[in-house]
């Protein structure tokens, strides 16, 4: 009788042992597909965000050589703050994995940095502050320093 307790007690562990491993080996599978999953979610958003600046340059360009004049580019930057904005919005709205947090913090400053720039450069069209103008020029210069480290803080994370 001893002997037959022993033998279900050794099952009994066992099989525990089994379920536990199991359970380690899937809990790691999930967490691989959450990564996954938030890593096409942020590549999507970081490729739009480069399509959105292209397409805003693109416009900007335009003002450059005459083909737009300041209430034009005022509007032009008036279209494009809402789609800025929703980069923040689904960069912010993602679920995170921790070792993800700086690198959408950083692409989520990238993007607010270079709205900001377009903000300044609107109020340089319509009042020709050259300040602002330097601040607008400044902010864009940080989006593309927050855009560098973006890239290696993805990179560093796996």
């Amino acid at each position: 009788m001893v002997r037959k307790r022993t033998s279900r007690i050794v099952t009994f562990a066992g099989i525990a042992v089994i379920a536990a491993i199991v359970a380690f080996m899937v809990s790691l599978q999930v967490q691989a597909a959450k990564n996954n999953e938030f890593r096409k979610s942020i590549d999507n958003i970081a490729i739009d965000t480069i399509s959105l600046t292209q397409q805003y340059q693109a416009e900007e360009g335009k003002w450059r050589v005459k083909q737009y004049d300041n209430a034009t580019m005022i509007s032009i930057i008036d279209t494009y703050k809402p789609k800025y904005q929703s980069l923040i919005d689904r960069a912010q709205a993602l679920d995170t994995p921790d070792r993800y947090v700086n690198a959408r913090d950083l692409l989520i400053r990238s993007v607010q940095s270079e709205m900001e720039s377009n903000d300044h450069f609107r109020i340089y069209l319509v009042n020709g502050d050259p300040n602002e103008y330097k601040t607008s020029s400044d902010l864009l210069t940080q989006s593309l320093g927050y855009s560098a480290d973006y890239d290696a803080a993805i990179k560093e994370a796996g």
